[in-house]
Formats: structure tokens, sequence, C-alpha cells
């Protein structure tokens, strides 16, 4: 009975170490990340990236969010993946889903850092051939309208 009396505090120590950090999955915690692209015209071509999983070396993750011009306000949803290297340059590429209104799915592929800021080029057209590059940048996610 004493060693339990003993073992008590150091478990309940542990248990509150636990919960602040959110178990073991805390150390795998999601985030949105968001970027966008100037489409020319004066809006954005704007990139919401939901719950993405932290990057690790020589692993990749599932990536699905949404997308939307500023200019015609159109949400599209998107799916794709981001494989991080051993050099700690990820490499991404989606599909964006926007025929529901438009005449407009293409695919996205390029070299970028872990918030996904680089040039990615794009195929509009399924040729499976770039049709054009897409420099994105980081957005705060706070400040977006989404349509």
């Amino acid at each position: 009975m004493k060693r339990l009396k003993q073992l008590v505090p150091v478990l309940a120590g542990f248990a509150a170490i636990m919960w602040l950090n959110g178990g073991v999955a805390g150390a795998a915690r999601t985030k949105d990340v968001c970027v966008a692209s100037p489409t020319g015209g004066g809006g954005f071509n704007t990139f919401v990236f939901r719950d993405v999983e932290p990057l690790a070396r020589g692993a990749a993750v599932a990536l699905r969010g949404i997308y939307f011009t500023t200019g015609s306000a159109r949400l599209a949803p998107l799916h794709g993946s981001a494989a991080m290297g051993y050099d700690g340059v990820v490499r991404l590429g989606f599909f964006v889903h926007s025929t529901a209104q438009s005449l407009n799915d293409f695919t996205g592929a390029g070299v970028t850092d872990a918030d996904f800021v680089g040039d990615v080029t794009f195929d509009n057209d399924g040729d499976f051939a770039a049709n054009g590059t897409l420099t994105m940048q980081k957005v705060d996610c706070a400040t977006l309208v989404i349509p």
C-alpha cells in the first residue's frame, strides 16, 4: 500500500502532462495551411489545405481542402498529397475539382517549403504538361473570406 501511495503522484503527474500535450497524438497536431497566387487580374487563386498533418523527412501526408479565386468567388474541393524529402524540400501535388461551376478542373504540382510556398505548375487541359506556374505565397488563414 505504501508503494501505491508513492506511485499515485507520479501517475497523476504523467496523466497531467499527457492531457496538456494532447496525449501521444499531441505530437502530430494538424494545422490549416493557406497559400495564394496572383491571378494577373488583381485577384488571387487561393488554396486552403485543411488539417494538414506535420511533414516529416521521408514521409508523405494526404491533403484536402478548398480552392477559390477572389474574382469569381466559386468554391471548389481539392485533394492531393505532399512528401518531404530528406533534404527538407516538399514535393506537392493536388487536383482541383472545379467543374461543378466552371470548366476548369486542374492539377497542380511543385517543389515548395513546409508551408507550401514556392512555384507550382498547373495543367488545366489534361495533357499532363504544364500550362503555367503559380507563385504561392503564405496567407494568414484567419484573414480569408471564404465564399
